[in-house]
């Protein structure tokens, strides 16, 4: 091994570590979405919410002490312009925050839950699908933020192989049975999309880690009030090590680890980029089913991931 080639290797991951940051995010809420399925199976969606948030916060703060506790001669070695900066938009900023704590820690987890359970399982990941077409339309208008046609070829790539692979079992249907559900769902799609464009300008003032830290804490309260009651009726079922087990995953590294992953990578590579790994979660949803529960990969899906995949690669050129 010649000596150049650690130092390449180095410069490869400074290059692609917010990818990384955001693929790991997608792995973690992809492998979530059969593990919620289970455990809300055995224990209300909504309490089951509220008892992962709680952990989400402890595991948030964990690693914030920790960010702080390493970093605490950088933290206050600011200098005077960036101390009066931060003191004049302090107030903007504060409200900044609330709206996206209220967007993305609460209107979205309830509009999710309530949709979920009104439609089909392929009407909400298409619909969630649509998440960066939202965001990149979002920040447009209200960032300025201006993207090049081929970042543009690469969204619509990327959710086109998303919808073949949902497709593939024939699970959409867009019927007017499914429309509150449907509606809902498209609701938490848009309002996550607008948390992740009012996340854009906070993450100049704070760190990934506190603005999620931030938002699980201030909104943890409101789901354990709403869900005291169903919490104390289904505390019982936590005794199960699969329930227990899948509650401690969802809390820990699907609301925790991965928020503070994802912010991450919005604050390095914009919403608009950020958002397109979403559509990596259905892959990744598929593959999980396909080891763990043992359900059939069809041809259409691995066209559609390939689609996908693709996409993403476009789009990784487009910004560039």
């Amino acid at each position: 091994m010649s000596a150049s080639e650690p130092k390449s290797r180095v410069q490869w991951f400074v290059r692609h570590h917010a990818d990384l940051c955001l693929l790991v995010t997608a792995l973690l809420w992809g492998i979530n979405i059969p593990v919620v399925k289970f455990a809300t199976s055995n224990m209300d969606g909504l309490a089951f919410n509220a008892l992962r948030m709680v952990l989400s916060t402890l595991t948030l703060g964990l690693i914030l002490w920790l960010e702080l506790f390493v970093n605490r001669v950088n933290e206050t070695a600011r200098t005077p312009d960036q101390r009066q900066s931060t003191h004049r938009f302090a107030v903007i900023v504060l409200m900044q925050v609330v709206a996206f704590s209220l967007l993305s820690g609460l209107v979205y987890p309830l509009a999710f839950m309530h949709g979920i359970h009104r439609t089909t399982a392929g009407n909400t990941a298409l619909l969630l699908a649509s998440m960066p077409m939202w965001t990149a339309l979002l920040s447009m208008i209200f960032l300025s933020e201006r993207l090049v046609r081929l970042t543009w070829i690469g969204l619509v790539v990327t959710f086109i192989g998303t919808a073949l692979i949902i497709q593939a079992k024939g699970s959409i249907d867009l019927s007017e049975v499914y429309l509150l559900g449907n509606l809902l769902i498209l609701l938490g799609a848009m309002v996550w999309a607008t948390a992740t464009v009012v996340s854009t300008p906070i993450l100049k003032f704070l760190s990934p880690l506190k603005l999620a830290f931030v938002s699980a804490f201030f909104t943890t309260p409101i789901h354990l009030v709403m869900n005291v009651e169903t919490i104390a009726e289904q505390w019982y079922i936590l005794r199960r090590i699969d329930v227990l087990g899948s509650l401690l995953f969802s809390g820990i590294l699907s609301t925790g680890v991965a928020y503070a992953t994802w912010h991450y990578g919005v604050r390095k590579l914009g919403g608009s980029h950020a958002a397109a790994y979403q559509n990596v979660v259905t892959m990744v949803a598929v593959i999980v089913s396909w080891l763990v529960l043992a359900e059939p990969v069809l041809p259409l899906q691995i066209v559609g991931g390939a689609i996908a995949i693709v996409g993403l690669f476009i789009l990784r050129q487009g910004r560039r």
